[in-house]
């Protein structure tokens, strides 16, 4: 037996010890990668040539990302890089161009400050053109980043590329689809996504997923998980999955939504499709960023009452009955009996869209029945849509609503940031808890004094 046991654990020393090589490869790899992308050296925006023209990794003394300054490196030349976050390492890099990386003078500098950040903007935009996902995911992380630098880059960029976008699909006479999912948590939005997209992709189309899952009131964490729903269309080389958290957002969608919708299509996406948390009745903020809303229920969801009550129903351009199979057909063809009858209420009521009526059709993501049927009803709205104008028209009406909803958003933090704010807020605080007088009355007051701290620091 001792001669047994000395051979098992000789052979479990010798097995860890491959996987950590190959592991530390990989982990290698993957901090070039990161490295170059993040820095945008590849010369004009161009991607890397490959793995191969980095040189190797050697060690380098802990914490020397963290003293890094400025340097200046002259074409041709190789200088000493590390980051936050990864293994301090000793990264020889060759610069095509004049640029400026980490390194040279020992002052303590943010690190995204390491690039100028002008050029940063200029390299990010143009992978982002070419359709680099790197390059999108960071301009995306950019635009979520409650840091102030990264979202003035974030603003830049999406300029930038909106505007080659916009003159290019004025050449070709292009347009996007946005499609917005809804519906109750447990429907099988993700799912639903999953072979839809793939459906899409087998049509030619390339697809964009922006996934959103809610965050938590105690932690402020997200789960992010429903991209693990969607493993095959995650994967998928002419599909892009992003996850997204509401960071306590109301109305199904997060705070920047709408920005990463257009980074997607500056991207060359073709279809992009918006997740919705699992909503209630009033959560409709998705038709501020979606030109077609699809509304996904489940079977025996309640009767015809369900349908006509205003909210989230008036305002789907598809009504589709998920899990239409087995035990759950004829509940599920039932369902779809009540919600004609129910929207044809809802139209003589007044729709918002008089050149196209709502349908209501069945389908089952697990046996795969029905997604053509979708896809036809999505490739006939998109074709109405633009002969009626009603997506450039649409488009328009969706940005002024979200210029008022950032400004709203910016200005509340702007008030909360106030030092006069934050001491009225303090001394209400008493009063508020004795009941003294309403909050209406109290915030009255913390908008004046944060009024009249705007006013001294103009004069």
């Amino acid at each position: 037996l001792p001669p047994l046991r000395l051979l098992l654990c000789t052979m479990t020393v010798l097995q860890s010890s491959a996987i950590w090589r190959r592991s530390h490869a990989v982990l290698s790899n993957h901090t070039r990668v990161r490295m170059a992308t993040y820095f945008g050296l590849y010369g004009n925006g161009q991607r890397p040539a490959g793995l191969r023209a980095w040189s190797s990794i050697t060690a380098m003394r802990p914490n020397d990302a963290l003293n890094g300054g400025y340097g200046s490196v002259k074409a041709g030349t190789s200088q000493n890089l590390s980051l936050p976050g990864f293994p301090s390492r000793s990264l020889s890099l060759p610069v095509s161009s004049q640029s400026t990386v980490l390194g040279g003078q020992h002052q303590k500098k943010n690190f995204a400050s390491a690039v100028d950040s002008e050029q940063l903007v200029v390299n990010i935009s143009n992978g982002l053109l070419e359709g680099n996902r790197f390059m999108l995911s960071k301009a995306i992380t950019m635009s979520e980043s409650t840091r102030e630098d990264h979202r003035q880059m974030a603003m830049k960029i999406l300029n930038r590329t909106l505007q080659a976008r916009a003159a290019e699909n004025d050449k070709s006479g292009k347009s996007t689809l946005r499609i917005g999912i809804s519906g109750p948590p447990g429907v099988g939005k993700s799912s639903f996504i999953e072979v839809v997209g793939q459906a899409l992709i087998k049509q030619g189309e390339s697809v964009a997923v922006i996934a959103v899952d809610p965050s938590s009131y105690v932690s402020g964490g997200s789960i992010l998980g429903d991209k693990t729903r969607m493993s095959d269309l995650s994967v998928h080389e002419n599909a892009y999955v992003r996850p997204c958290a509401t960071g306590g957002h109301l109305g199904g969608l997060a705070q920047h939504t709408d920005e990463i919708v257009s980074l997607c299509e500056a991207a060359g996406y073709s279809t992009v499709i918006i997740e919705t948390v699992g909503v209630g009745q009033s959560e409709i903020l998705v038709t501020q960023v979606a030109d077609m809303c699809v509304l996904l229920l489940p079977p025996a969801g309640g009767d015809e009452l369900q349908g006509i009550k205003r909210g989230i129903v008036e305002t789907a351009d598809l009504v589709v009955i998920n899990k239409a199979d087995g035990d759950l057909l004829l509940p599920a063809k039932r369902a779809q009996a009540e919600y004609r009858m129910a929207l044809q209420v809802v139209r003589g009521a007044g729709r918002p869209r008089n050149w196209w009526y709502p349908e209501v059709i069945t389908c089952s993501t697990k046996m795969k029945e029905g997604i053509d049927e979708v896809l036809t009803v999505a490739g006939r709205f998109q074709e109405l849509a633009n002969e009626q104008g009603e997506l450039q028209r649409r488009r328009g009406e969706q940005r002024s609503q979200w210029m008022w909803r950032k400004a709203e958003e910016d200005l509340v933090e702007m008030l909360r940031s106030s030092a006069a704010a934050k001491a009225k807020a303090a001394s209400l605080q008493a009063e508020l808890a004795r009941s003294a007088f309403s909050p209406r009355v109290a915030a009255l007051e913390l908008l004046n004094s944060f009024l009249s701290e705007s006013k001294a620091a103009t004069k």
